[in-house]
C-alpha cells in the first residue's frame, strides 16, 4: 500500500484562517471539521475528517488506517490528529469527501453533477473500493453511454431527468474510453467510440499526441483512432443504405398511389443523401437523427410505414456499434459492476 502514515514528526498549531502551515499544508475549506480525528493530505491540502466515517465507507480505508502503529513510532501530525497522505488530486478527495458526508446533494437524481466529478469519483471509488459509489458512477456513465438505443433516445430528450454539467464533448468520450479500457467498463465502449467517430479529423489527430503524462486520459491511442475511423466509415455505409430503398422507391404494401409516393421517395432520397455528400463524407451529420416524415408528401400508410422500419433500422445500427467498432468480444456478457477494478 502506497499511502502510508508518514513516520517523521513535525507538530504545529493550525491557523484557524485556513491560511498556509508553517509545515507547508493549507486547510481545505471545505473539509476542515472541527471534531474531526485524522487528517488527509492531498497535494498540501489537509482534510480534517472523521477516521469512523473512512472506514465505514471504504474496506482500503479501514485496513489502511487501521494498521497498529509501534508504540516507538514517530508520527506526523497536526493539531494532535494523524497525518496520512494520499497520492491522489485535492480536488479529486474533495468530491469523494463530499459525497461520503453529503451523498444525497451530490449524487441526487435531481441534482447538477459535472463530468469532472463523476471521473473522479469512479476512479476514487475503484481505488478505495468503495462499491456503492462506484456503482453509482458507472451507472450515470451508463445513462449517458447505453447499450440500448431506447435509453439512447431517451437520454438526448431535453428533459432528462439526469443533468451532467460542464461536459466537453471532444474530450469525455476519449476520457471514456480510457477509462473502460483501464477498469473492464466495456459497456460504455460502443456508445463512447460513436461520439468519438463525431469529432474532426483535427480534434482525433490533435487526441493522440496528449500531454504527454503516463497517466493522461485524454489521449486516444492509435489503436483506438483506427478503430474509430473504421467504425466512422462503416457508418456512413449503414447511413447509405438506411436510405437505399427510398431510392428505388419502395412503398407500403397498402399504399393505393404508389407513382405519388414513388417519386416523393426519390425526391426524399436526392434531398438527404446526394445533395448533402459532402457533409456526409466528413461525417457532418448524426446518423441517429429522426427523418421528420411529415414533410414528405406520402399517404397516410407509406409514412407510418416508413416511421417504423426506420426506426428499426436506426435501432439495428446502433445495436451493432460493437459489431462496427470491432468490440463485440470484449462487450459480450461483460459487467460493468462486477468486473470494475
Amino acid at each position: 500500500m502506497t499511502d502510508t502514515r508518514s513516520s517523521k514528526r513535525a507538530r504545529c498549531t493550525a491557523d484557524t484562517s485556513g491560511g498556509e502551515q508553517n509545515m507547508g499544508y493549507k486547510q481545505s475549506d471545505a473539509f476542515w471539521l472541527r471534531d474531526g480525528n485524522i487528517i488527509l493530505v492531498a497535494e498540501k491540502v489537509a482534510f480534517r475528517v472523521h477516521q469512523s466515517v473512512l472506514e465505514r465507507k471504504s474496506e482500503v480505508f479501514r485496513d489502511m488506517l487501521g494498521l497498529p502503529q509501534p508504540e516507538n513510532a514517530d508520527s506526523e501530525s497536526l493539531e494532535e490528529c494523524a497525518l496520512v497522505h494520499v497520492s491522489d488530486a485535492a480536488e479529486d478527495i474533495r468530491h469523494l469527501l463530499s459525497v461520503l458526508y453529503d451523498g444525497d446533494r451530490v449524487l441526487g437524481r435531481k441534482s447538477p453533477i459535472s463530468m469532472k466529478v463523476v471521473f473522479a469519483l469512479l476512479q476514487l471509488a475503484i481505488k478505495y473500493e468503495i462499491d456503492y459509489l462506484r456503482d453509482e458512477a458507472i451507472s450515470i456513465l451508463q445513462t449517458l453511454y447505453p447499450l440500448s438505443y431506447d435509453e439512447f433516445v431517451e437520454q438526448r430528450q431535453p428533459k432528462s431527468a439526469l443533468r451532467i454539467t460542464d461536459r466537453t464533448e471532444n474530450q469525455d468520450p476519449i476520457i471514456i474510453i480510457n477509462l473502460a479500457w483501464k477498469h473492464g467498463l466495456h459497456s460504455l465502449l460502443p456508445g463512447a467510440f460513436f461520439a468519438c467517430a463525431k469529432l474532426s479529423n483535427k480534434e482525433l489527430i490533435r487526441a493522440t499526441k496528449g500531454s504527454g503524462r503516463e497517466d493522461d486520459l485524454t489521449r486516444l491511442s492509435d489503436e483506438d483512432l483506427e478503430r474509430c475511423l473504421n467504425g466512422r466509415a462503416m457508418l456512413q455505409s449503414q447511413y447509405f443504405n438506411r436510405y437505399s430503398s427510398y431510392e428505388q422507391g419502395e412503398c407500403s404494401f397498402r399504399c393505393l398511389q404508389k407513382h405519388i409516393c414513388g417519386s416523393s421517395l426519390d425526391n426524399h432520397w436526392h434531398t438527404q443523401v446526394l445533395f448533402n455528400m459532402k457533409n456526409i463524407l466528413n461525417f457532418d451529420f448524426d446518423p441517429f437523427d429522426e427523418i421528420d416524415w411529415t414533410c414528405v408528401p406520402l399517404c397516410h400508410q407509406c409514412r407510418v410505414f416508413f416511421e417504423e422500419r426506420d426506426y428499426l433500422e436506426r435501432s439495428t445500427i446502433y445495436g451493432c456499434l460493437a459489431e462496427t467498432f470491432r468490440l463485440s468480444e470484449v462487450v459480450q456478457g461483460s459487467s460493468d459492476a462486477e468486473t470494475a477494478d
